[in-house]
Parts: C-alpha cells; sequence; structure tokens
C-alpha cells in the first residue's frame, strides 16, 4: 500500500510535465517537405484544398481555419461600465439579447510551390501560423 502513494506523485509530475511538452512548429514540419516529390506531399497531408498552376509552377494550399464566439459582458448581465443590463427595444429587449458577439478567427494557409514534379518552396499566409 505504501508503494502506491510513492508512485503516485511521480506519475502526477509526469502527466504534468509531458503536457507541457511542445512538438516543432509548423514552419518546421512543413518546410520539411521541400526537395521532396509532389507524391508524397499529397500522402502525407491529403488533397490540397486550392490548386493553381501558373507559368509551369503548380501551387498547391492547405487551408486550416477555426472560429470562436466570445460572448460580450452584456450577455451576462453587466454593461462594460458594470452596472445592470436588462436590454432596450433597440437591442431586442430582455437580458442582453440581440448584442452583437465577438467573434475571433484563427486561419492559416499553408502553400506549396511545386517545380518538376518536386516540392519547391512553401509559404504561410494568416495569424495561426506557429
Amino acid at each position: 500500500m505504501r508503494r502506491v502513494f510513492l508512485i503516485l506523485p511521480r506519475l502526477a509530475v509526469c502527466a504534468t510535465l509531458a503536457g507541457c511538452t511542445t512538438g516543432p512548429s509548423l514552419q518546421t514540419r512543413m518546410t520539411a517537405y521541400i526537395g521532396a516529390p509532389e507524391q508524397t506531399l499529397v500522402q502525407a497531408l491529403g488533397v490540397p484544398d486550392k490548386q493553381i498552376t501558373v507559368n509551369g509552377v503548380q501551387y498547391l494550399a492547405y487551408v486550416r481555419s477555426a472560429a470562436q464566439v466570445a460572448p460580450n459582458a452584456a450577455d451576462f448581465g453587466f454593461a462594460p461600465w458594470g452596472g445592470p443590463y436588462w436590454g432596450g427595444p433597440f437591442y431586442g429587449g430582455g437580458f442582453g439579447v440581440g448584442l452583437p458577439q465577438n467573434i475571433e478567427v484563427w486561419s492559416c494557409e499553408t502553400i506549396f510551390s511545386v517545380k518538376a514534379g518536386r516540392v519547391w518552396d512553401v509559404a504561410f499566409k494568416g495569424n495561426d501560423c506557429d
């Protein structure tokens, strides 16, 4: 029974530390494909979301995005100045009903340039390309 108590704290420390570890960044993982055949890229990442060929260079784009609706302070019954808010005729009445929401959007577009069947370059566009 005493052994269990000695092991549990150690397991908790290991689990906590394991949760903090991070792998290589998106840029590091994607630049590893430079020089690889196009087929390897598509096998690893799937069919691209966008694709175009310009002057013999093929561009393959992979898009990743997420959105979150963050409630306003008034949705909790308090106006930004700290008092209670009960709505009104211009806001649909009720308890903070009809107020606009704060929408946060994260996106990253990873664009690979392919020349002669091989990945030539990679570029990133967006606010979540870490």
